[in-house]
């Protein structure tokens, strides 16, 4: 019998919406519950978290640079400090540009850099068969896409994000603390999700 939570801070509610799937998709109820609470905010919240459980921020780069790397250096931090004091772990779990291109990456490659965060939009509205108008961070076009992921393109969105990261040239690297970063596009999300999925026993 397998229990697992995880608390989650997340920047919006495509995350949010997002992880309460891949739960469900996991879910293999009475031998496997793996729950995601969740929250709207900042890796700063987690500052205040007195849970037991391991932490993971879900945060996009959107071009906005000092941020992105505060939000890195948050989580290093804190990863330190609960490792150190409590034996848990803190994820940081970015998108980099924005969460768009990981619903992509569910059904197809896509390996390009961007210039503007919503880049990815008409490509998103295609793949998941929205109209053109379609608002893709509305909550019922949110639902319309979750309903077309299954376990299975979680696992090849995973692949996916590893390929794009394996395909990097050593002088792209930036580092933030200790962490390897990349231009766009660049995850830390699928680290974290290999994770859960592994501890679970799916992977």
């Amino acid at each position: 019998m397998y229990r697992k939570t995880y608390f989650c801070v997340c920047e919006g509610q495509q995350e949010e919406m997002y992880l309460k799937h891949v739960a469900f998709l996991l879910k293999k109820f009475p031998q496997r519950v793996v729950t995601f609470n969740t929250t709207y905010g900042l890796p700063e919240r987690l500052k205040k978290n007195y849970t037991e459980y391991d932490n993971a921020a879900l945060f996009d780069y959107d071009f906005k640079e000092e941020e992105f790397r505060r939000n890195i250096m948050i989580c290093e931090q804190l990863q330190r400090k609960s490792r150190k004091e409590k034996g848990k772990n803190v994820y940081h779990a970015y998108s980099n540009v924005n969460i768009d291109l990981w619903f992509i990456l569910h059904k197809e490659d896509f390996n390009r850099p961007v210039a503007s965060n919503d880049a990815y939009v008409t490509d998103v509205r295609r793949i998941y068969g929205l109209s053109q108008e379609a608002n893709i961070k509305e909550k019922a076009n949110i639902d319309r896409i979750l309903k077309q992921i299954t376990l299975e393109d979680v696992k090849q969105a995973i692949r996916r994000a590893e390929q794009i990261r394996n395909s990097k040239l050593e002088s792209d690297c930036f580092m933030v603390g200790t962490v390897a970063c990349y231009g766009n596009p660049d995850f830390s999300l699928h680290d974290f999700l290999k994770i859960v999925l592994q501890d679970c026993g799916e992977l």
